[in-house]
């Protein structure tokens, strides 16, 4: 993670480990961002896995949001999108209307301890800062969300571009 050494730029980023309630990452997950060069919105890597209030998230305006519940795939996350885009202000976030919404396979890469929280990592670092880590999020592993899937209304993931 030398690269992340480099960037100037440090994103706010908001993980989500749960939609519904809202939860933010806890563990190991903010240290991952923090590796990565960006700044949790919410937690740190002292705490759990903390419950959130919707204000919160809209005060704490992400630039980068990353879904990642807990033990989930991409398509079985994906199905979550709409109960976050239906919420009021869900629009009014800077991830949101730059498009910077990404959905990653937490089963896989950031939920449970092991060798394979390197992939989680190189792809965090690819969704904060993709002209830096190019090629880094495994075939599969996370998506970025298109305008409509955004919205709440696409949710094929073989219709949103890979990160």
């Amino acid at each position: 993670m030398a690269k992340a050494a480099q960037v100037t730029y440090k994103p706010r980023v908001l993980h989500l480990e749960w939609v519904e309630p809202l939860m933010c990452g806890g563990h190991w997950i903010p240290e991952m961002v923090e590796l990565a060069s960006g700044v949790n919105c919410f937690g740190d890597k002292h705490s759990g896995s903390l419950r959130l209030e919707w204000e919160e998230v809209v005060a704490s305006q992400p630039d980068v949001i990353i879904v990642m519940p807990c033990g989930f795939n991409v398509p079985r996350a994906l199905q979550d999108i709409p109960l976050l885009a239906q919420r009021e202000e869900w629009t009014t976030l800077p991830a949101v209307q730059q498009q910077r919404v990404y959905v990653i396979d937490a089963n896989a890469y950031t939920s449970r301890s092991g060798p394979r929280l390197v992939y989680g990592l190189e792809s965090i670092a690819a969704m904060l800062h993709p002209t830096v880590f190019t090629g880094m999020i495994p075939a599969g592993g996370a998506v970025q969300l298109s305008a409509d899937q955004l919205k709440g209304m696409c949710l094929d993931p073989r219709e949103s571009p890979s990160s």
